[in-house]
């Protein structure tokens, strides 16, 4: 995925693929979702990506003292 593209996944309804529309792929909801999620959890998601290569996301979440 291209630098300019990263900066935009975690928003809601964002489809990297322009192609892409709701019979052949997903509704550009989940990185929003689980961006949400990380946050309530004071979180974070980052993306580390290569073109043609592939993507990898990490979910950083602190360590609570109980």
């Amino acid at each position: 995925m291209a630098d300019e593209e990263q900066s935009n996944i975690f928003d809601r309804f964002y489809r990297v693929d322009c192609d892409r529309n709701r019979q052949t792929g997903g509704s550009g909801l989940g990185l929003a979702i689980a961006q949400a999620i990380a946050q309530k959890h004071q979180g974070r998601i980052t993306v580390q990506s290569q073109p043609s290569k592939g993507s990898l996301f990490i979910i950083h979440l602190p360590i609570l003292p109980t």
